[in-house]
């Protein structure tokens, strides 16, 4: 993973036992002045904040407090630190809750991939500065955890904004119905097909080629449309003419899209037999979300032609390509 994911993300190995917690917490160090006074060697520093963390970071079981029994930092590879936590908790619990608040003080975006051990399962759970926090239960039901997928990958849609530019730059010269379900559809399917792929771990691209390009995909569509768009001739003529052929675009770059959908669930490191289900789940999760995104962005894009407000299209698209070359450029710099 690049330097520049490494920055918003931290891990955690998750034990959970009647009476034990055990978690062991990796963090990138370029992100450790966040959690510690300013005017601090490097050393103090790093001891500063991971005392932060170690202090801040709140167990429960059953809905009683445990108590904080052990703290050890480590250093790690890639620039990294590791921090081992132990927890004494009162009684026999089949559900705990725990909760991160230092999330919030970290770089904004920032995610905790946990893998959780309880009861015997191996699960995972995801924790951000907005929901700084997870339940684990002994012996979780399909049905939640499915759910949990189901929810990831509508987050992944909601917060992917380079995901969500592309959608709306196919969606900017209009058209029928049946075409805009053709696009759509043909999206749907190089997504999905990429995803499994390599969310099993069949096919790998690095990160370095997958970011880049998924930048490069806004602007192919804005670069489209403009051309569509561009004055002189018959300007209809060339919007229908693009729309038509549009679908073999973006089948071309969902396959690109779908590679990055797929880390989502890579960086959790679900076991296959996880995994499997995960996948469908997570699938119709951003299936579901790119449907709320297209059925709520149609009528709006609809109503500004029917006003006539013909400059419309071209200038967010305008605003596509600009902000789809910043992405190409911080991207390049950032994973190379």
């Amino acid at each position: 993973m690049g330097q520049a994911h490494a920055l918003r993300l931290s891990r955690g190995d998750w034990s959970f036992e009647q009476g034990t917690v055990e978690a062991r917490l990796t963090f990138f160090k370029g992100e450790l002045p966040l959690l510690a006074p300013d005017g601090l060697d490097d050393a103090a520093l790093q001891a500063a904040a991971l005392r932060h963390v170690a202090s801040s970071v709140e167990v429960r079981a059953a809905g009683a407090p445990c108590e904080l029994a052990r703290s050890a930092s480590h250093p790690v590879e890639e620039d990294g630190v590791r921090l081992d936590l132990r927890w004494r908790c009162p009684g026999a619990a089949p559900r705990w809750r725990v909760a991160l608040p230092f999330l919030a003080e970290l770089s904004p975006g920032h995610t905790h991939l946990a893998r959780v051990n309880a009861g015997g399962h191996t699960v995972e759970r995801v924790a951000r500065g907005s929901a700084p926090g997870f339940e684990v239960v002994a012996t979780p039901s399909v049905l939640s955890e499915a759910g949990r997928f189901f929810r990831l990958g509508m987050e992944h849609i909601f917060t992917g904004w380079d995901h969500l530019a592309f959608l709306l730059g196919l969606l900017l010269l209009g058209g029928s119905l049946s075409r805009l379900a053709g696009i759509v559809s043909s999206f749907t399917l190089a997504h999905s097909v990429t995803l499994g792929l390599a969310a099993l771990g069949v096919v790998t691209i690095p990160s370095s080629i997958v970011e880049p390009a998924i930048a490069a995909s806004v602007v192919a569509v804005a670069a489209e449309n403009l051309w569509a768009l561009r004055p002189g001739g018959d300007a209809s003529a060339r919007v229908a003419e693009a729309v038509r052929r549009r679908w073999r675009l973006t089948f071309c770059f969902g396959l690109v899209h779908g590679f990055g959908f797929a880390s989502a669930l890579q960086e959790l490191a679900l076991p296959r037999a996880a995994l499997a289900a995960g996948l469908v789940s997570f699938n119709l999760g951003v299936e579901t979300g790119q449907l709320l995104v297209i059925l709520a962005a149609v009528p709006l894009l609809r109503l500004v032609r029917r006003r006539a407000v013909a400059r419309v299209p071209a200038t967010l698209s305008w605003a596509l390509a600009g902000l789809g070359v910043l992405w190409l450029g911080e991207r390049i710099v950032g994973l190379t």
